[in-house]
């Protein structure tokens, strides 16, 4: 937990300089004789008052239309400046090699102009990217993926996923969509890998997220692990209650054995089934947890939201081990970075004879907008 405010004072400081470069930058691109100085003050003034949103959506408690709104604004505000600044550092890179290379000649008198069109085009670059990024969130995907079962073991349907980030932006009416899309696939078991409530989270919501829960009622329950952002504000053990209040049976640290008759030939397989705490949180090594666990468990499936240390659940013996946390970096181009902060940023992986498939998840941090994949469940078939 101690590493949370040295994060979070990292991320306030990148935050206060990008806005403070863009805004500065914002006030030189509009300078010139074709624009007035109060467009150009008054455009400046607008970019001050967004930046200030997303500060101020961590300070409101409140959960009505103008909480709602403010976080809008600052959630918007910071995917857009976040894509504008990328434009406007590839613009610089193409200035560099420009002066070196000479591709494209401006005249003197025609430096103002361009310099407004560039501006301009950035702005407009950068709004259509997140309009693109926030229809993509509207057609979230099913991932069907079908996997080996271990030896013993019969067919299974596993339903993940992840990183609902459940708060102001993604209430009740988001999990119903989700509820529709799982619902059809008829799952065994549903299982939740982390960051499913966000820190503005509407307590007075429960019992909505408990119903649309509980219809889909899969034969093996609905099991969870919390994430990262469940613990922000020091809010674990309230997180904690909220989720199973919600239905979601949580393990952290924990074990349970799920009987299960497989099949005709299947002779009463276990399936054990873990889930670890958060690495941000206390956390036991997997190998302490698994302590007093039974080893005639047909099937091992570990639930650990971020899918650090793959090594831990080889050694452990374990069958499949599903995680998200990484969003597939969300934004591109994040994605490539998440190749290089994870063994496994994505998709299915192996070591020795244990699996593992990391989710992209089905929400989103902050606005919800995705411009590097899709939003996704994933539907896991074991099979024999």
């Amino acid at each position: 937990m101690s590493s949370f405010p040295i994060l979070f004072t990292l991320i306030k400081i990148a935050y206060v300089a990008i806005n403070l470069a863009g805004i500065v930058r914002l006030h030189v691109a509009l300078r010139g004789r074709n624009i007035s100085r109060y467009v150009r003050n008054g455009a400046c003034l607008l970019a001050v008052v967004l930046s200030l949103c997303f500060p101020l959506a961590r300070l409101i408690e409140s959960h009505g239309f103008w909480a709602r709104a403010v976080t809008f604004a600052g959630m918007f505000w910071f995917v857009f400046m976040f894509h504008a600044l990328m434009a406007w550092g590839a613009l610089g890179v193409f200035r560099l090699f420009n002066r070196r290379f000479g591709w494209f000649k401006i005249a003197p008198e025609a430096r103002e102009q361009w310099r407004h069109r560039c501006c301009a085009g950035i702005v407009c670059a950068a709004l259509l990217v997140c309009l693109g990024g926030a229809i993509n969130m509207q057609f979230p995907v099913v991932r069907e993926v079908k996997l080996p079962a271990p030896a013993g073991a019969g067919p299974l349907r596993i339903v993940a996923l992840s990183d609902l980030h459940l708060g102001r932006l993604a209430g009740t009416r988001f999990l119903s969509g989700v509820a529709d899309l799982i619902e059809p696939l008829k799952p065994d078991i549903v299982v939740f890998l982390g960051d499913i409530l966000e820190y503005d989270f509407d307590p007075s919501e429960i019992e909505a997220d408990a119903a649309v829960l509980r219809r889909l009622n899969p034969r093996l329950g609905i099991w969870g692990v919390m994430g990262n952002h469940e613990h922000i504000g020091e809010k674990g053990k309230l997180n904690m209650r909220y989720l199973n209040e919600m239905g979601i049976r949580m393990l952290a640290d924990q074990w349970t054995v799920l009987e299960e008759v497989w099949g005709r030939h299947a002779d009463g397989g276990k399936i054990l089934l873990i889930g670890q705490q958060d690495r941000y949180a206390w956390q036991n090594p997997l190998e302490k947890t698994l302590a007093n666990a039974p080893k005639d468990a047909a099937l091992k499936l570990l639930l650990v939201h971020q899918p650090f240390n793959l090594w831990e659940a080889e050694k452990a013996g374990i069958n499949l081990q599903l995680s998200g946390h990484t969003h597939n970096g969300q934004f591109f181009p994040l994605n490539f970075a998440a190749k290089i902060l994870f063994e496994n940023p994505y998709g299915h992986s192996m070591r020795g004879q244990t699996h593992y498939w990391v989710t992209s998840g089905i929400g989103t941090w902050g606005q919800r907008i995705r411009t590097s994949n899709r939003p996704e469940i994933v539907q896991i078939d074991l099979v024999p």
